[in-house]
Parts: structure tokens; sequence; C-alpha cells
């Protein structure tokens, strides 16, 4: 196997110094090449620990690939120096700025390089964490113009949900659309929670996309890959529901993430610093699975605290053939 690091991109910056995006190539013969994308947003981290887990796991299984598996992991290296979200100086989402352009602005030019680095590939997973207010279940979303195409593929990531979601006009400019609009397919996982890193989501997400690449001949079909076990429930913009706060507090869960939940099922409670009653009880909107839960305890009024997959009963629903 041979394994090597490349420069995709290269720029001077104010003050001396140097902003330098890089990839690691493992490569193990002619079968089709695949990547790995972390790091858009400099807030989220469990994507960059996912890429180590899967350069450990080819490294310590050399005669097991047969493709090329390419790792971004830092495709915002501003954003991940300083713990920003968007791209620092700019003041942008580097996310809202694919497909990008080679003479335009530092946001373009590195969205540009990245869909040029990316050109030809067989399969792109562009890794994402919620932000600092939110855990999410791991899960893949899909833009539902790409969905046949895509949903074949999410099926064998190992992901508790696949949320299939309505075109908007702001993720048109996301790495994602931009790719699957150039032919090359790209899944968006989303799991764990921003400026953290997540072991078991890591390990979850390891043994699926080691599945998909053995499914498309990148590694061996007789490679040891870990075992996967989930059956992922389908979110749409149908049967998503969405429970935002009645009034400002701390919020309180009294339940676990990922729990099945009947309808008006006691989730948690909103208090106030200033007293010792309770402001609010929050309880389940409808039967389904808990799949995204507020981490940040402080909340106005409006603000998100969860999300639930309704089912309609509390056994859930697998995906769809």
């Amino acid at each position: 196997m041979d394994i090597r690091q490349d420069e995709i991109l290269r720029l001077e910056l104010p003050y001396r110094e140097r902003l330098t995006l890089r990839r690691a190539v493992y490569r193990g013969g002619d079968g089709p090449r695949v990547a790995v994308v972390a790091g858009i947003h400099g807030d989220e981290l469990e994507g960059l620990y996912v890429a180590h887990r899967v350069a450990r796991w080819l490294e310590a299984h050399p005669g097991a690939l047969q493709g090329q598996v390419e790792l971004l992991p830092a495709v915002n290296p501003l954003g991940l120096d300083t713990l920003e979200r968007g791209l620092p100086t700019h003041d942008v989402d580097l996310n809202r700025n694919f497909p990008g352009h080679a003479d335009g602005l530092l946001p373009q030019r590195l969205a540009h390089a990245v869909m040029e680095a990316l050109a030809g590939a067989a399969l792109v997973v562009d890794i994402h964490a919620s932000n600092i207010y939110l855990r999410e279940i791991p899960q893949i979303r899909i833009n539902q113009c790409f969905a046949p195409a895509l949903l074949p593929l999410a099926r064998s990531m190992n992901m508790d949900v696949i949320w299939l979601h309505e075109a908007a006009t702001v993720l048109e400019a996301t790495l994602a659309h931009s790719l699957n609009l150039r032919g090359v397919p790209c899944l968006v996982a989303e799991l764990g929670v921003g400026m953290r890193v997540t072991p078991s989501h890591a390990e979850q997400m390891l043994a699926g996309l080691l599945a998909t690449w053995q499914a498309l001949g990148v590694i061996a079909a007789d490679a040891p890959i870990p075992p996967c076990d989930r059956h992922p429930l389908v979110a749409t913009d149908a049967n998503v529901r969405y429970l935002n706060a009645p009034i400002s507090g701390l919020f309180v869960p009294t339940v676990e993430h990922w729990t099945e939940v009947r309808e008006s099922t006691p989730l948690g409670h909103i208090v106030s610093p200033f007293g010792g009653g309770v402001l609010a009880e929050v309880t389940a909107p409808a039967a389904g699975v808990l799949f995204t839960l507020r981490e940040y305890p402080l909340v106005y009024e409006g603000s998100l605290m969860a999300r639930i997959v309704a089912t309609g009963d509390p056994t859930g629903e697998e995906a769809p053939p």
C-alpha cells in the first residue's frame, strides 16, 4: 500500500503566513477511488476523529485496500485553528461557497480546490457535527432530488437515521450539492455535537464506511471489517417533529438521546435560576424516536430543544426498500 500526502492548495497570507490544504492518499490498487471530507466548519471536530480511525484501520490492514482512499480532514484550516464555524477574516460559511472559483476570494478558491481534488471519485462522504447547542444521533442527510442515487449507498452506512429533506436554495452552494450536480456521489453525515469528539459515533461510522467501500470494491471482500448492526429510520419533512422552547430558561432533559417515546412522554422541564419553580414541562409532540436533543441548556422562547422522527407508534419504522 502506498501512503502519501498531497498539497491541493497553497496560498500566501498576510504577516508571512501560509495556508496549506492537504489530503492523505492511501492507494492499494486500481479499484475505485473514495474520499472522506471533514472540517469544513471549524467548530466541528467529529469528522477529524473519524478520519483518524479510517487511517488507523487502513494502516493496520494494508493488504485489504484494493482501490484508493483519500482523507481531507481539515478543509477549513483557519476555522479549525481559531475554533470558528466560518472562515475567519471573511466572516462567511465555507459550505455556502461551492463550487467556488480559482480566481475568486479565499472562500471561493478553497472551495474550487476541494472540488477539483474530488472530481471523479466513486463516493465522497462529507462529515459534519452539530453545533454546540444540539447533539445529533449518527445520520445521513440527503436532498430529495438526489435520493434515488444516494439512498442505496446511505443504507449501508450503519447510521441510525436517513433524513431525506426537500431542496432549499441555500443548500445549492454546499459541497455535497455541488458534487452531486457534477455526478460525484456525495453523502452528508451528521453526528455528535460541536467542539467535541464522540468516540462511539466514530466507531459506528468507521464500520459503515468500511462496509460501503467493501461493497464498492475499494477494500477486499474478505477484509475483517467491524460488524454493522444499524437499521436506519427514515426522516422526511412529513414525519420530523420539532420541539421548541415555550419560554426562556434552563432546559433540563429527563430522557436519554435516541429514546423511543410516546406522545406526551415527559422529556424534561424548563426552570429559572431565580426561583425554585418549574417554568414549563416539556413533553413529546408525537410518538417516535428522539434523534436530536439539546446539549446547551440555556434556551430562549423558540429555541430548538429536540427533534423526533414520528412513527405513529413507539417501535419505529425502518427505511423502505
